[in-house]
């Protein structure tokens, strides 16, 4: 059994901090909603976005799971992520007019529900960094259909699509896991955060922006496409024993 230095279990501390300060984001953003800043809260939903980014890679880089054993990161990380990537872009849903009116509360529900079993998978990422499922990334989902200005119906059928994706087997890449093409997929994903977040904290419309950010947004669809021409069978099964 490897020995660590106190500086070495103090790092993997201040990871595990790192981690957990995510909720506290969530936190304020979630307040942001309540209290009517659309824009305010998208931009900390977007600094919960680079949060859990970034925690990852440090973390399997210091090997934080041998340090400290007696804490389990992923289901620190998971608890997180339920409530900054579900439950706070749900109370968007429901403040600010994505979706149609009377579909909003079935919707909402729909999405914790399908959210809440994808948290729960023992299946959620394959060994070459796919996530099986959509990983429930409502936090990406949803300020970009405020933000590109949507119809509602349009972002109805969206969310409905993405609630089905969830409980798939339709795999997403993850831009930092998966090498395949990581240069374009990090790329757009920096374009689309930092379109995102212009168009967050700008006073007046930016079609351009919009456009750059919705065509950033595309790479996905293109790697889940490509994903699914080599492994074109049994995308809506559960695999035997699984639960």
């Amino acid at each position: 059994m490897t020995e660590y230095s106190n500086r070495k279990i103090r790092n993997a501390w201040a990871v595990h901090a790192l981690t957990a300060s995510g909720v506290i984001v969530g936190y304020v953003g979630l307040n942001a909603v309540i209290d009517g800043h659309a824009r305010a809260a998208i931009l900390w939903l977007i600094g919960a976005l680079i949060l859990d980014g970034i925690d990852g890679p440090i973390a399997r880089k210091l090997d934080v799971r041998s340090r400290i054993p007696t804490l389990n990161g992923n289901s620190l990380d998971l608890i997180i992520d339920y409530f900054t990537c579900t439950i706070v872009p749900v109370a968007f849903v429901n403040k600010f007019g994505v979706l149609p009116d009377e579909f909003v509360g079935p919707m909402c529900f729909l999405i914790l529900f399908v959210s809440a079993l994808w948290m729960a998978r023992t299946d959620q990422e394959t060994a070459d960094g796919w996530f099986n499922g959509f990983p429930a990334e409502w936090n990406m989902i949803i300020p970009s259909l405020f933000l590109i200005r949507a119809d509602q119906w349009v972002n109805f059928v969206i969310c409905l699509i993405f609630c089905a994706l969830t409980l798939s087997r339709v795999q997403f890449a993850h831009p930092v896991s998966v090498r395949e093409h990581r240069p374009i997929s990090l790329t757009c994903m920096i374009i689309w955060l930092g379109s995102m977040t212009w168009l967050a904290i700008a006073q007046h419309d930016i079609r351009l922006v919009r456009f750059v950010m919705i065509v950033a947004s595309l790479w996905t669809v293109v790697q889940v496409l490509m994903r699914l021409a080599q492994r074109p069978s049994g995308v809506f099964q559960s695999t035997p024993g699984e639960r």
